[in-house]
């Protein structure tokens, strides 16, 4: 099984890549471009814990859902 990280369904459809990574960089949430390109797209397979909760943090406020979790953003494929 192949698990990723896809927060593409919660992107904000106005906001660029390099508007997301300045508006997290700006809250103390430091991502790279890469990772934020990846988790976008749903094609993102490794990246550290914190990663995962710092995206988690942003899109609950982005989304007004404070029910989000982790799971959410994962998507499990057979391999």
């Amino acid at each position: 099984m192949k698990v990723y990280v896809d927060i593409g369904q919660y992107w904000p459809p106005s906001l660029s890549l390099n508007a997301v990574y300045e508006e997290l960089l700006l809250q103390g949430r430091k991502i790279d471009r890469r990772t934020l390109s990846g988790a976008k797209a749903g094609t993102l397979t490794k990246s550290e814990f914190v990663t995962l909760i710092k995206l988690r943090d942003w899109l609950r406020e982005r989304t007004n859902n404070p029910d989000l979790t982790i799971d959410d953003l994962l998507i499990q494929k057979p391999d």
